[in-house]
């Protein structure tokens, strides 16, 4: 349940699954049941919205919010009430009378529905992450590290601990409304935020990030597998439109500017943000166009283009800036290109700091400080410059080059694959 970045990676996992001779199916959003059509992957669409997520957010007081770790939990938690009947419906309706081996993989916000069926039918439950949401005391493998005490004295980790562990124990009571629901209509008792973690995490967890972006921690809890990045299979070469192919071979590659589902409460402001910013620094740029919208020339150095490929599209960039999401930071990362982030939220502004770390990019500026008409472009601009033209652009394009091959390397979805397949061939722990 969530974004194209929640349910692509599981599209692409069920694809896997399915060459390896498995069944597997996928259950999300209506919006992404074309995607999962695509691949060949069977589907079982929610009759639900990603857009009544966001719907509040574009507002004033409703970007506010959504600038806000608080407000961000609050808005998932009353999406997660609104997709509550329609997702329960969809899942029940979906049930046969239970395999062996059977798996049920879910994202954090479902994972005690995930748990619900072990319990009723018997099911393997595991929880899949994006990113590094798992308790560690490692800072660059947790997303709210910047909230850790910096210290080696006890009470500092004993501070740190408390706060890693409640922080797990809040993601997953987001999803509550959901999970609620579906064990009333199992039948099933339902237990309390803390119980219903713990339930959830006495069964396997798979880390679907690289190494790269989210090392590896020694002391994530048992029974956690990171695999790499669960890219989509190649479906042929990509041919870009006209518009798109003549603009790329009109003049030096341009720099991507690209906010995600996020760009869905910005909407013509991004735009004219990303238009403006171009001219200032004198930088070519392409940008999403609006869901629907054909490809087309927003100014002579700024290209809107309709849906394309990021993975023949990055590496054809100088460079790309982009929200911080799980799937657009990795895939950047495998294009081998300089980038950076302008983060909204969530898991976002740790995948920020990471690229600044990795050395593919300068410091990131989070979007609130985009936000002002006056200021906003110029920012962006400097940004923009930075990336590709600063002081310390070769070393972003060497450092990029050389952690993209690495990336490229990586078969996220076979090691998944391989790992699924041992796991759902031993015994379900009681």
């Amino acid at each position: 349940m969530g974004s194209r970045g929640d349910v692509e990676p599981m599209v692409a996992l069920a694809a896997g699954l399915r060459d390896a001779g498995h069944r597997a199916r996928v259950l999300g959003l209506a919006d992404y049941e074309p995607l999962a059509r695509a691949h060949g992957v069977d589907y079982v669409p929610v009759a639900a919205s990603i857009d009544h997520a966001l719907e509040k957010g574009h507002s004033r007081v409703g970007r506010l919010v959504l600038s806000t770790a608080p407000g961000q939990g609050a808005v998932l938690a009353r999406w997660m009430r609104h997709v509550r009947e329609p997702f329960t419906q969809a899942l029940l309706g979906t049930l046969g009378d239970g395999e062996p081996g059977e798996a049920v993989l879910s994202g954090v916000l479902t994972r005690d529905v995930a748990t619900a069926l072990h319990e009723a039918r018997g099911a393997r439950p595991v929880t899949v992450v994006y990113t590094g949401q798992l308790p560690t005391l490692h800072p660059e493998s947790h997303f709210f590290s910047t909230w850790f005490v910096s210290s080696d004295a006890a009470w500092a980790r004993a501070w740190n601990r408390t706060g890693i562990r409640n922080n797990w124990i809040v993601s997953t009571s987001l999803g509550r409304d959901v999970s609620t629901h579906v064990r009333r209509a199992l039948g099933l008792p339902v237990p309390g935020i803390a119980e219903a973690t713990r339930r959830a995490d006495a069964h396997p967890t798979l880390v679907a990030a690289s190494p790269v972006l989210v090392p590896t921690a020694p002391d994530w809890p048992a029974g956690t597998h990171q695999t790499g990045q669960l890219v989509l299979p190649e479906r042929g070469a990509f041919e870009p439109d006209d518009l798109l192919a003549g603009f790329l071979a009109s003049g030096p590659p341009p720099v991507y500017v690209g906010f995600g589902s996020m760009a869905q409460v910005s909407g013509e402001r991004s735009r004219a943000l990303v238009t403006r910013a171009a001219r200032l620094a004198g930088r070519r740029v392409v940008t999403p166009a609006d869901p629907g919208t054909p490809t087309h020339l927003l100014a002579d150095d700024a290209l809107a283009v309709a849906h394309v490929a990021h993975d023949w599209l990055l590496p054809r960039m100088a460079g790309v800036v982009h929200h911080g999401g799980a799937g657009t930071t990795g895939t950047t990362l495998r294009a081998g290109v300089p980038s950076v982030a302008v983060p909204f939220g969530a898991d976002q502004p740790y995948h920020a700091r990471r690229l600044h770390a990795l050395g593919v990019g300068p410091a990131p500026v989070p979007i609130q400080r985009l936000a002002s008409p006056r200021t906003g472009p110029q920012r962006l601009a400097r940004l923009l410059t930075d990336l590709v033209a600063g002081p310390g652009s070769a070393g972003y394009r060497a450092r990029a080059a050389q952690l993209g091959a690495r990336v490229r390397a990586e078969d996220g979805v076979g090691e998944a694959v391989a790992w699924l397949t041992n796991l759902t061939t031993t015994r379900t722990p009681e």
